[in-house]
């Protein structure tokens, strides 16, 4: 049987009566077990997005820059020596290499690791977390993904996977072309509302455009949203800025692009690429988009009465609305003349 799914788009939050007298009463800290963070957004472990700059940046703000992995070990750990003793994620992958990569990650200080793949719900997965885990206990966090389902995260875990959270989004994501290129996926919201249902914590990743989406994730039960797209083409992401027909642009590419393949020296023989490659606009500092984003929550906290994440979760009613609704979204009377 199909069951409708839905995304950011589909829905609204609806507001209720508050006794929050000012957005300074607002406290959006999210808790990942042994630590937190004052602003529940991680920057993406894409080579456009999260470099030594934008992971300082992120801490500094009080979020979490995720280091990309596409690179040596010893220039891994290089950079992320630059971050600490800012908070900082690193991303593996699998086989051993990346075990190796791990190892010497966590070994430099690392205290969250993500071990980051397409598609998380399978036994090599399983058998990369366990011996992390095996290693080194509960000295560092544990995050994993992608998943899409309660189910994906169950079996995972039934399988004997490790993992203190787990990263929520396959296809949703601004350069990624997973669901064209294989059909498989399910729309953002709806993958949240039910891997949240497993009772563990979940991040969001991929899909978000607005505050207002980040605000709806977090609706949804997510514990923190990871922003590719919306962060990118900003003085911290790493990359020249390029100027054409009198315009300034950055590169912003997905994981699995053809070009992120021939950075990682991958072979697109028996693979096809599910990412893209693009030019965006130049946005200038990435705080005045952090800084967006926290007002954004900090108001959207203060419409349904919430002063703390959790008390957002238990308040926030999502509300489905027409596409004749979504069109009245925004400042619609806004004309460029």
């Amino acid at each position: 049987m199909m069951h409708k799914n839905f995304t950011f788009d589909d829905v609204l939050i609806a507001p209720s009566f508050s006794t929050v007298s000012s957005r300074r009463e607002v406290d959006l800290t999210a808790q990942f077990g042994g630590f937190s963070l004052k602003l529940p957004v991680f920057s993406s472990n894409m080579d456009t997005v999260t470099g030594e700059v934008m992971a300082n940046t992120m801490a500094k703000s009080g979020g979490c820059g995720l280091l990309h992995r596409f690179m040596s070990i010893e220039e891994n750990v290089a950079e992320l020596k630059k971050v600490l003793p800012n908070f900082a994620g690193v991303s593996v992958g699998l086989g051993e290499q990346e075990f190796e990569r791990a190892c010497a990650l966590v070994d430099a200080g690392a205290l969250f690791i993500v071990l980051d793949v397409a598609h998380a719900a399978q036994i090599s997965v399983v058998n990369q977390s366990r011996r992390i885990r095996e290693k080194y206990g509960s000295n560092v966090h544990i995050s994993v993904g992608t998943f899409a389902n309660s189910r994906s995260i169950n079996d995972w875990l039934h399988h004997g996977g490790e993992a203190d959270s787990f990263h929520v989004g396959v296809g949703p994501g601004s350069a990624c072309s997973t669901r064209v290129k294989t059909g498989v996926g399910i729309p953002q919201l709806s993958a949240l509302l039910d891997c949240v249902r497993t009772g563990r914590p979940v991040i969001s990743n991929g899909g978000c455009k607005t505050p207002g989406d980040i605000a709806k994730a977090l609706a949804a039960g997510a514990r923190g949203v990871i922003l590719g797209g919306m962060l990118a083409a900003t003085d911290e992401a790493p990359g020249e800025v390029v100027e054409k027909d009198g315009r300034k642009f950055k590169k912003y590419r997905g994981s699995a692009s053809l070009e992120s393949y021939e950075v990682q020296n991958k072979k697109a023989e028996w693979r096809t690429a599910e990412g893209e490659s693009m030019l965006l606009p130049y946005k200038g500092p990435v705080n005045s988009i952090l800084q967006d984003v926290e007002g954004g929550l900090r108001s959207s906290f203060s419409y349904v009465g919430a002063r703390t994440l959790e008390e957002f979760q238990r308040r926030a009613e999502l509300v489905l609305v027409s596409h004749a609704a979504f069109s009245e979204n925004g400042a619609h009377g806004k004309k460029d003349y």
